[in-house]
């Protein structure tokens, strides 16, 4: 942990890459955060734009809804911006959940991991219990999720409202079973993928 040095990170800061270990010293982190460098502006031509001026500069661009995607209406929801603008912590929550599906940067099958299977013959699998897969990202996801809604204060109020919120949303679509029809096409996918591999 890039914070308390006291144990291995397992989550990084999304702006500087630091690695931190828990929430606390995430919210740290966070406080004591060095600014980032001002973005370089797009020096404007005299030439006239054919496009119209955007109408804020805080307003995110509005993306098209995906017919194909029933999730592409939470891109363009109000609603899901005013919760961020609400719980500006929100977003690094959420990165936290998801940072808890993905395998472990570090670990006894790391350095196996980055080998390219043509040239791991011969060495020691790792058979231990704690040897990663998607099933157990998928457990330590839900796992994060449960303990972030259990949480007390404005944290697990966000992570609450988010879930109601997204639960809703998805609820308004025209057709409520694509989401999930979608979710299977993408699993398959994956799956076929995976065969392939093999």
């Amino acid at each position: 942990c890039g914070v308390c040095g006291s144990n291995p990170g397992k989550y990084k800061c999304s702006r500087c890459r630091l690695p931190y270990c828990s929430v606390p010293c995430s919210k740290a982190h966070q406080q004591n955060h060095p600014p980032d460098a001002p973005k370089e502006e797009p020096k404007p031509t005299n030439q006239p734009s054919s496009e119209p001026p955007a109408a804020s500069a805080n307003t995110p661009p509005q993306t098209a809804i995906d017919p194909t995607n029933p999730f592409s209406v939470l891109a363009t929801s109000d609603k899901l911006q005013l919760l961020f603008k609400k719980y500006p912590n929100l977003p690094n929550q959420l990165l936290e959940i998801h940072a808890a599906t993905q395998p472990p940067s570090d670990g006894p099958d790391a350095a196996a991991r980055a080998i390219p299977a043509s040239l791991r013959e011969g060495l020691p699998v790792n058979t231990g219990r704690n040897a990663w897969n998607h099933d157990i990202g998928i457990k330590n996801g839900k796992a994060a999720l449960r303990r972030a809604r259990k949480a007390d204060g404005k944290d697990g109020e966000a992570i609450r409202e988010y879930t109601e919120l997204i639960v809703h949303i998805m609820n308004e679509t025209e057709d409520k079973n694509s989401a999930a029809a979608y979710v299977q096409r993408q699993v398959a996918e994956q799956d076929a993928a995976l065969i392939e591999r093999l």
